[in-house]
């Protein structure tokens, strides 16, 4: 009697949730089981329990002999040795249980953007931010720079946003997410590549990637610089369909350091004119 107490005390404890969150970390938390999981229960020398078991939407299933169970909010190693204590006490059968989980299908979580498969996918155990970006088929070539982590996050008992920002170029190269392990209701999204336009009087006019505080200067050193009979006035576009606006440029005065080298922004439209002799 005292050992089934302990395993519900230790049950109890472990089925606790964690909601204290260091703003530097995301923590690693193991896998409980939840509403829409589907286990999958052997026991030795007595194939009448075993088989696969839904968990429905009240959290609990259906065993034979012992009824109802609530099991969500459980590890599979909490929920063995429940129903073994309960067979044992009940029923006095002396058996030995493995469970596992067949399906996964309570901790969703939601990756947007620049990947290949954007949708909903089930968290199964502890799942890493570069995993679920590897089920997702991975980034796009058009993925930009950054891949944003949200969740909700409950802290005093007070629920508010958390967000960490991760580079594209370090979860590629597999030196970041491998250690960020996600939650239920995390919802990952990948940027697209911001990029700006360049005409006229330029050597290689079109469409560049936009990088973090590029300026004027260096988006025309990206498209090859000034032709030879360019303009020091440039125009910079700015705006889609609503409101648009037009600023002008001295570059003359900027490259002798009269003028401060602006910086451009995504959907920007840099036009280079003929000057007229």
């Amino acid at each position: 009697m005292r050992l089934v107490c302990l395993a519900w005390v230790l049950i109890g404890i472990l089925a606790a949730p964690v909601v204290a969150q260091d703003e530097t970390a995301v923590e690693r938390s193991g896998y409980r089981v939840g509403a829409g999981d589907v286990l999958r229960v052997e026991a030795y020398n007595h194939d009448e329990i075993s088989g696969a078991f839904a968990v429905e939407i009240q959290g609990e299933i259906s065993f034979p002999m012992l009824g109802r169970l609530e099991v969500a909010g459980q590890t599979t190693s909490e929920i063995a040795l429940r129903l073994e204590t309960l067979l044992e006490r009940d029923y006095s059968v002396d058996v030995q249980l493995q469970v596992e989980i067949e399906k996964y299908h309570s901790q969703p979580v939601t990756v947007l953007g620049e990947v290949a498969r954007p949708g909903t996918y089930y968290l199964e155990g502890e799942t890493s931010l570069h995993k679920i970006l590897a089920e997702a088929g991975g980034l796009k070539i058009s993925a930009g720079q950054f891949v944003e982590l949200r969740r909700l996050q409950e802290l005093d008992g007070v629920v508010q946003p958390f967000v960490r920002t991760y580079g594209t170029s370090a979860l590629m190269k597999g030196e970041a997410g491998r250690d960020v392990f996600l939650q239920q209701g995390d919802v990952i999204s990948v940027s697209a590549k911001e990029q700006f336009f360049i005409t006229g009087e330029v050597a290689k006019p079109g469409k560049y990637d936009l990088t973090p505080g590029m300026t004027l200067m260096q988006a025309i050193s990206h498209a090859g610089g000034q032709g030879k009979f360019a303009s020091q006035t440039v125009e910079v576009h700015r705006g889609g369909d609503g409101e648009k606006e037009i600023f002008t440029f001295d570059v003359s005065r900027i490259r002798k350091g009269k003028k401060s080298d602006p910086v451009i922004k995504a959907g920007d439209v840099l036009i280079i004119r003929r000057r007229f002799f």
